[in-house]
């Protein structure tokens, strides 16, 4: 058995513990926190700002990160042809998004800040489903490449799945349009 793994950072966006993860049907996708606090909307942005992610792609500072590889394996038949299937690839992600630390915080800041985040993860959300949903692609591509050429092809279909990420930030100018302001 081959084994290939093949990690992806992309721009992604925020959640909070209250807000619904709308990537929880996917395993191993998980979220990784970091903390910003303020009691106003102004010095929570000031917290997020100092804290925030930068995007590998463009080097441009996000409020949220999506990271995810896959963990590739292929195996050889009885005809000695190299096949790969969903069960041969393990998928993992992880969103980096800030979370709001603090008691003192007021209730509409708060909700606020939650509207914020459930929009920031469905933005993140299509990061997540993107990779997922084409992880056929990589088997695919592994078994129409041969033993020789699987570990290539793989990345190759790998690199398209990236590129299909960078793009959908890019008409989302890194979710502007689509998340709520804060």
């Amino acid at each position: 058995m081959r084994m290939l793994a093949i990690a992806v950072l992309l721009s992604a966006t925020a959640a909070h513990a209250e807000v619904p993860l709308p990537f929880a049907d996917i395993p191993s996708a998980s979220v990784a926190w970091y903390d910003v606090t303020g009691a106003t909307s102004a010095e929570i942005r000031t917290s997020m700002d100092a804290a925030r992610p930068r995007d590998p792609n463009d080097g441009s500072a996000v409020d949220g990160l999506t990271s995810w590889e896959f963990k590739v394996s292929w195996q050889t038949d009885e005809r000695g042809t190299c096949v790969a299937s969903l069960e041969d690839l393990h998928f993992s992600a992880t969103v980096h998004v800030p979370r709001l630390v603090g008691a003192n915080i007021p209730p509409e800041v708060r909700a606020r800040f939650d509207r914020f985040l459930a929009s920031l993860l469905a933005h993140e959300d299509g990061h997540v489903r993107n990779a997922w949903d084409h992880r056929g692609d990589v088997a695919a591509a592994i078994n129409a490449a041969g033993c020789s050429g699987a570990a290539r092809a793989a990345q190759r279909a790998t690199n398209a799945i990236a590129a299909q990420d960078v793009a959908y930030d890019k008409a989302t100018d890194h979710g502007r349009t689509t998340i709520v302001s804060f």
